[in-house]
C-alpha cells in the first residue's frame, strides 16, 4: 500500500547540509497500524510530510497504493493526497466559529461532493466518533479529546485509504489519550490503514507494528501476533 525504498532528504543552508532521512526504507500493507517513535529531530516529522505528499525527496523511490509518486505535478499530487490519505494533527486544526458538521463539511466541499453526499458523510462518520448529537456546537464547547474525535471525523469523511496522524494525543490528558487511541484501535479493525507519530511508548506499544527512526534511518519491532512486517531496516 506505502513502498518507500532507499529514501533521502536533505535539507540545506548555506554552510549546513542535513540528512533528516537516510537510504529510508518500509512496507505499510493494507491494515497495518504502525506507530513511529523516536528522538526529536530523527525525521519522524520529516517522514510524515513525505508519506503525505505534503513534501518532495531527493532520492529513492515511494509507491503510495500501487502508484509511484516521482514526477507527478501539483495537480496529480493533490488528487492522490486527497482521495487516498487522511490526516490527524495535535492541534486538532479546528476552526473555532464553524459548528462540527461545517468543520467535516469543508474538506468535502473542495473535492466537490453534492450536499446529500455531504451529508452523509458527515453524520457517519460524526457517529462513528460518538458525537453525531454535537451537529450544531461548536469546537468551544467541547472537551480536547472531543475536539480530537472531530480532527478524526473530518479525516474520515473523505474515506482515505489510510491515516496519517501525527502526535495525536500529545495535547489530551491521559485519560483522552486512551479514549483516543482506543478509537484509533477500533477505526483500524474496521479497514483503515493507520500510521501514527508518538511519543507516548505505551501508546506505541498498542499499534500492530513499531517503527523507530533514530538519525534518519528506520527499524521495527513486531509488538503483537497480528503484525506481519514486510518491513527491511536500512
Amino acid at each position: 500500500m506505502l513502498v518507500m525504498q532507499q529514501l533521502t532528504k536533505k535539507f540545506r543552508t548555506d554552510d549546513v547540509e542535513t540528512h533528516a532521512l537516510r537510504d529510508f526504507n518500509l512496507n505499510v500493507n493494507e491494515g497495518d497500524f504502525i506507530a513511529v517513535t523516536g528522538p526529536s529531530g530523527s525525521g519522524k516529522t520529516t517522514f510524515l510530510t513525505i508519506a503525505g505528499l505534503l513534501e518532495d525527496f531527493d532520492s529513492g523511490s515511494y509507491q503510495l497504493d500501487g502508484e509511484s509518486v516521482q514526477g507527478l505535478n501539483d495537480k496529480a499530487l493533490s488528487r492522490l493526497r486527497n482521495e487516498k490519505i487522511g490526516f490527524i494533527f495535535q492541534s486538532f486544526n479546528l476552526i473555532a466559529d464553524l459548528n462540527l458538521f461545517d468543520n467535516v463539511d469543508l474538506p468535502l466541499r473542495y473535492r466537490g461532493f453534492n450536499a446529500a453526499e455531504r451529508k452523509r458523510r458527515i453524520e457517519q462518520s460524526l457517529e462513528l466518533v460518538g458525537l453525531q448529537h454535537r451537529l450544531k456546537h461548536l469546537p468551544t464547547q467541547l472537551s480536547g479529546g472531543q475536539q480530537q474525535r472531530v480532527a478524526i471525523a473530518r479525516a474520515l469523511a473523505g474515506e482515505p485509504r489510510f491515516l496519517l496522524a501525527d502526535e495525536p494525543t500529545g495535547n489530551l490528558d491521559s485519560q483522552m489519550a486512551q479514549s483516543v487511541m482506543a478509537l484509533l484501535e477500533q477505526i483500524n479493525q474496521r479497514g483503515t490503514t493507520i500510521v501514527m507519530v508518538t511519543h507516548d511508548s505505551e501508546l506505541a506499544k498498542r499499534a500492530s507494528r513499531n517503527l523507530v527512526i533514530r538519525d534518519g534511518r528506520a527499524s521495527e519491532q513486531v509488538v503483537n501476533q497480528r503484525a506481519v512486517s514486510q518491513f527491511a531496516s536500512a
